[in-house]
């Protein structure tokens, strides 16, 4: 039925004005309310329960109240009163909130927790770090499917093993029960969920290359091989070597730029370059190599990566590893550059890796320590070149 401008509430909801708690409203009344005033005051049902609504709320007709405009929410069992036993307050909950007995209501809870934050997070890091061997058992009970491969399932672990300890910290330090019961139904299903199906890798591995797509989910045409049986197209030696040259010109490049960089800072006073910085320096200029004239036709199409995850798990490690940067190009394997200042064994398998699954390794070395020959990895020795952009304009300091 249509409400005219202006019809108060008794005339237009009698029903709903018949629940009007007078006594605790002051000086308005239904008489002087309209059915659409933003104005919360104060309703009891025939049931005696109390609570504060906005009326224009208590007008409209949600599909809790199954036609009824006057429907309680607690009579209906849509919501429930429950009383915070930390903070004292009422509030009108779901059946499922008041089933998870918080001590405070949520603004009496964030007030708490502002006051509490840099204890309670230094206190919820000791206890998750406690909690290790409580989680790491929880764990073990999950069944992994049985052909997982086992970098996925070290993964998995690493990032079930967090949310674990996280849940088990919050349950004892702030109450939360039935977080950890929570947490490992969810990490149960992402277990389950894990691996893909061999379609699934095929048509990944088709559209959008070797690497390119590792960041966004835990398979690419590097398990291609181990899912469908289907090896590695074999890279020549010869793209190789043309690859290698190209990168090598590259540094050269910026070798003498940074030499020149280098000393010019030395002379104002500057110390040598540390070994963070020159990492940082020679990333850049590997990246910049898409931008040499050979890949001019097609460098619209090409991707940088930095830091790339690669389903490895180095020796000794818990987690994935990481690619320096992969530069993806339509039509040709990957190219994988690593850039070390000392022999790193995670680095080799991880570039060995790359080898097996068609890409274009580079090994870029500098720093010290000897360097190891890997087969089909091309190792690009850059410690002479390196020494001398660190020590340039030592003459000059030195005076």
């Amino acid at each position: 039925m249509a409400r005219s401008l202006g019809v108060s509430l008794a005339e237009a909801y009698p029903q709903v004005a018949a629940m009007w708690l007078q006594e605790r409203n002051g000086g308005l009344t239904p008489e002087k309310a309209t059915p659409k005033m933003q104005v919360a005051v104060w309703w009891r049902c025939a049931a005696g329960h109390e609570w504060e609504e906005n009326i224009s709320n208590r007008t409209a007709m949600p599909k809790w109240k199954n036609g009824d405009v006057a429907a309680c929410r607690e009579c209906v069992g849509c919501k429930v009163s429950y009383t915070y036993p930390d903070c004292g307050h009422t509030a009108m909950v779901t059946p499922e909130a008041a089933a998870k007995k918080r001590g405070r209501c949520w603004k009496c809870a964030q007030e708490w927790w502002q006051a509490n934050e840099k204890r309670l997070k230094k206190e919820l890091s000791t206890a998750a770090k406690a909690a290790a061997g409580r989680a790491g058992e929880l764990l073990d009970a999950v069944l992994l499917p049985a052909d997982l491969p086992a970098p996925l399932a070290t993964e998995w672990r690493w990032w079930a093993a967090k949310h674990l300890q996280g849940a088990i910290a919050a349950e004892e330090k702030m109450g939360k029960v039935g977080r950890t019961e929570e947490m490992l139904a969810s990490v149960t299903e992402m277990a389950v969920r894990l691996l893909p199906s061999k379609e699934k890798a095929g048509r990944a591995a088709a559209g959008d290359g070797v690497l390119r797509i590792l960041d966004q989910a835990h398979w690419a045409e590097g398990w291609l091989h181990q899912l469908t049986g289907r090896g590695p197209r074999p890279v020549p030696a010869e793209d190789l070597e043309s690859i290698a040259f190209l990168l090598g010109e590259t540094l050269a490049d910026w070798a003498e730029g940074a030499t020149e960089a280098v000393a010019t800072n030395r002379a104002n006073g500057y110390p040598a370059p540390t070994t963070t910085e020159i990492t940082r320096s020679l990333t850049r200029a590997v990246i910049s190599m898409t931008d040499d004239e050979v890949f001019a036709p097609i460098a619209r199409y090409l991707r940088a990566y930095r830091e790339l995850r690669v389903p490895v798990v180095p020796d000794g490690k818990g987690r994935y590893g990481r690619f320096g940067v992969v530069i993806w190009i339509p039509g040709i394997p990957d190219i994988v550059v690593e850039i070390d200042s000392a022999p790193n064994p995670a680095s080799a398998q991880k570039l060995a890796f790359a080898r097996d699954v068609g890409a274009h390794p580079l090994w870029v070395r500098f720093g010290n320590g000897s360097i190891e020959k890997i087969d089909g990895v091309t190792v690009l020795d850059l410690r002479d070149v390196v020494r001398a952009v660190q020590d340039a304009g030592d003459s000059v300091g030195a005076s």
